[in-house]
C-alpha cells in the first residue's frame, strides 16, 4: 500500500510539475495578455483548414457533393489528383496548430481539483486528436487502412473533448454556453455513429470547428473573469442533499 501511495505522490507531482512548465512556457509566447493562446491557435485552426479544404474542393475533378462524397476524399491523389495535396498539408498544418489550442485550455484550470482533472483529459483528448488529424493528412485515403484507423481515432476520441469540458464548464454561468453547445456536439457525434454517411461526417466535422469557435468567443469574452477566478482559487461548493423533514401523521 506504502509503494502505491508513494507512486500516486510521484505522478501528482510530475503532472503539476508540466503543468508548471506548460504554463510557463505558453506566457513566454510573444502574444498579448488579452489574446490567450487558444484564442490565437484556434482561429488559426479554422481560417487554415477551411482554407484549404475549399481550395481542394475547387480543384476537385468531378462534382463534390458533401452528402455523397466523403470530406476524406478530398485528399484522395487518385479522385483528387491536383486538390490532395492542400486538403492533406491543410490537415497537417491544423493538427500542428492544435497542439497551442489545447495547451491553451489551461485558462479553465478554475473549480476545484475535479473540473481541473476534467480540463487536463481536455487537453490529453485534444492532444491525440491534433496528432490524429496530422496522420490523416500524412496517410489519405491513399492507404485506406491506416487511414480508416486514424479518422475513427478521431472521431472516437474527439467526443471527450466535448464531454469533458462541458460536464467542467456547466456549474459556471459565464461558460455555460460552451457546456450546452459541448454535449449537442456530443449528441450529432453518435447519431454518426448510428448513421455512418458523408452528410453526418460533414455535419460532425463542422460542429467540431464550431465548438472551437464558440470557445474562441468565450474564452476571448470572459478571460479576466477566468483569470481572476483562478488566481483567486475559488472553488464551488459541493452539492448536499438536502434532508427531508418527515411529517408525523
Amino acid at each position: 500500500m506504502a509503494s502505491i501511495r508513494e507512486f500516486e505522490a510521484k505522478v501528482v507531482k510530475s503532472v503539476k510539475e508540466i503543468e508548471a512548465k506548460v504554463v510557463k512556457a505558453v506566457k513566454a509566447l510573444p502574444i498579448p495578455r488579452k489574446w490567450p493562446i487558444s484564442v490565437v491557435s484556434g482561429i488559426f485552426v479554422i481560417v487554415i483548414f477551411w482554407t484549404f479544404v475549399f481550395i481542394s474542393m475547387v480543384h476537385y475533378p468531378t462534382t463534390y457533393n458533401p452528402f455523397n462524397n466523403w470530406m476524406s476524399n478530398l485528399g484522395n491523389s487518385k479522385l483528387n489528383p491536383d486538390g490532395a495535396i492542400f486538403f492533406n498539408l491543410g490537415c497537417i498544418i491544423c493538427g500542428i496548430a492544435m497542439f497551442p489550442f489545447f495547451i491553451g485550455l489551461y485558462e479553465w484550470y478554475i473549480g476545484g481539483k475535479r473540473n481541473r482533472n476534467l480540463t487536463l483529459a481536455t487537453q490529453i483528448s485534444g492532444f491525440y486528436c491534433a496528432f490524429s488529424m496530422i496522420m490523416i493528412g500524412v496517410f489519405p485515403e491513399d492507404y485506406l487502412v491506416i487511414h480508416i484507423f486514424w479518422a475513427i481515432s478521431l472521431f472516437a476520441v474527439s467526443l471527450f473533448t466535448f464531454v469533458f469540458p462541458s460536464i467542467a464548464l456547466y456549474r459556471y454561468k459565464f461558460t455555460r454556453n460552451v457546456a450546452i453547445f459541448g454535449y449537442s456536439a456530443t449528441a450529432v457525434n453518435f447519431v454518426l455513429w448510428l448513421f455512418i454517411c458523408p452528410i453526418m461526417e460533414w455535419a460532425t466535422i463542422i460542429l467540431s470547428f464550431l465548438f472551437i469557435g464558440v470557445i474562441i468567443q468565450s474564452m476571448q469574452k470572459r478571460i479576466d473573469r477566468l483569470r481572476f477566478v483562478r488566481k483567486q482559487h475559488i472553488e464551488l461548493p459541493k452539492k448536499t442533499k438536502k434532508k427531508r423533514k418527515k411529517t408525523k401523521k
